[in-house]
């Protein structure tokens, strides 16, 4: 791994975050690397061991354009609604507009854009908590092994859904075959500068109950 410093588990898990605005647009990331990142991901638990995920990375200029375009359009509205409100004085809209507004413009120019897909199986009824429950609890442990071993390698990464508003274009635009199903995208690439730092998180005890709500 390339972090001069060997993590320790919990500072792994602690500064593994959605980087954006410090993913390096301007550099290529090795497929081998990729590769052993994905291998990771296959290591996540999923339901009855089905391995149902499938992976296209993407790292054509073309085909990253495309997909960019997909996700600007995906996001128009809301984008206009944050500037909006970030226009008049909103702060929290401000920092929403920093972050987010990089990929709504430029995540065609980020070097690497990993579709996680799966294959349904047959009791995926694609409606019921179970179906759903079972099916994306397998495929999101696998992204975020994925996105654990970037952090090992000194990469930055972000998941985004939004474009599966445009699912079938995406799906167009890689050939991916009807019977998968498009999980979300992991935007990879080198991070500027050298530091990953935890997130602000509001306190247990306004997230969390014992035995029952109330």
């Amino acid at each position: 791994m390339t972090d001069a410093k060997p993590l320790t588990g919990l500072e792994l898990l602690t500064t593994t975050r959605s980087v954006r605005r410090r993913i390096d647009r301007t550099r290529e990331v090795d497929r081998d690397l990729l590769l052993r990142c994905l291998e990771v991901a296959m290591q996540a638990p999923n339901g009855a061991d089905e391995q149902a995920w499938r992976w296209i990375v993407v790292t054509d200029e073309k085909q990253r354009e495309k997909i960019g375009a997909c996700y600007h359009a995906a996001n128009e509205q809301f984008a206009a609604s944050v500037t909006a409100r970030a226009d008049a004085g909103d702060e929290a809209a401000k920092l929403k507009l920093a972050s987010s507004g990089v990929f709504w413009d430029h995540l065609g120019e980020v070097p690497v854009l990993v579709i996680a897909c799966f294959e349904p199986q047959p009791w995926f009824d694609g409606a019921s908590p179970y179906a759903l429950a079972s099916a994306y609890g397998s495929i999101f442990p696998a992204v975020w092994n994925f996105q654990l071993a970037c952090r090992l390698e000194g990469l930055a990464s972000c998941l985004i859904t939004s474009h599966l508003r445009f699912a079938d274009e995406i799906a167009k635009i890689v050939e991916l075959p009807d019977q998968f199903i498009q999980a979300g995208i992991v935007a990879v690439g080198h991070l500027i500068g050298s530091s990953f730092q935890p997130a602000r998180r509001n306190p247990l005890n306004e997230v969390v109950r014992f035995d029952r709500w109330s």
